[in-house]
């Protein structure tokens, strides 16, 4: 996320610039998919068992609140700076600003343990050691995988995607809102999701 505010422009490196973008979009889907199930999963492993569910629903909020506090970031500045400068460099802004949201990760990705609940797997010798071959290799593991995938996974992100992303795009570009009027119904859609 930091690298996209870092990108030269089409002007200064040509059609470099739009592939390195989707290079970099691609790299950040992959990584929000893994740190979206990790995370699901620590959670899981260190509640409660009566409370798994009430833990592990703060992780879905991520994904809404992530959007929403982009949102108000983007708004900020565009309104400080102006639209202009927005659009001629301020955009790279939020970008940089993530900078601080990986050094908070990083701060406390340091100061997690192991969960009880892997320890124990440890411990009985149930887990992988090589986990992508055993996901992969075994024509059972990998049914199993991909009806997760297309099945579960592929449908819950269209959903989102189009109720959180596209809804904005439909506000801009075929309601004809202007943007800080689509991004403030945006942020009180999003408020509300949250919920």
């Amino acid at each position: 996320t930091f690298i996209i505010g870092l990108l030269p422009s089409y002007r200064e490196i040509g059609i470099a610039a739009p592939i390195i973008l989707i290079g970099l979009r691609i790299l950040q889907g992959i990584a929000i998919g893994g740190e979206f199930g990790g995370a699901a999963t620590y959670v899981a492993e260190h509640a409660p068992a009566d409370q798994r569910g009430r833990y592990t629903g703060w992780i879905q909020i991520t994904a809404s609140g992530g959007l929403l506090l982009s949102m108000i970031v983007s708004t900020v500045i565009r309104s400080a700076m102006g639209e202009e400068a927005f659009m001629d460099w301020g955009w790279r802004l939020p970008f940089l600003f993530s900078i601080v949201l990986l050094i908070f990760s990083i701060g406390l990705r340091m100061q997690l343990d192991e969960s009880p609940t892997f320890i124990q797997l440890k411990a009985d010798g149930l887990v992988s050691t090589q986990p992508l071959k055993d996901s992969f290799s075994d024509r059972a593991n990998l049914k199993k995988v991909l009806m997760l995938l297309f099945g579960l996974c592929a449908g819950q992100g269209v959903i989102w995607y189009t109720s959180h992303v596209y809804s904005w795009f439909f506000l801009v570009h075929n309601l004809k809102l202007s943007i800080p009027q689509s991004h403030m119904l945006m942020i009180v859609a999003l408020a509300l999701a949250l919920l």
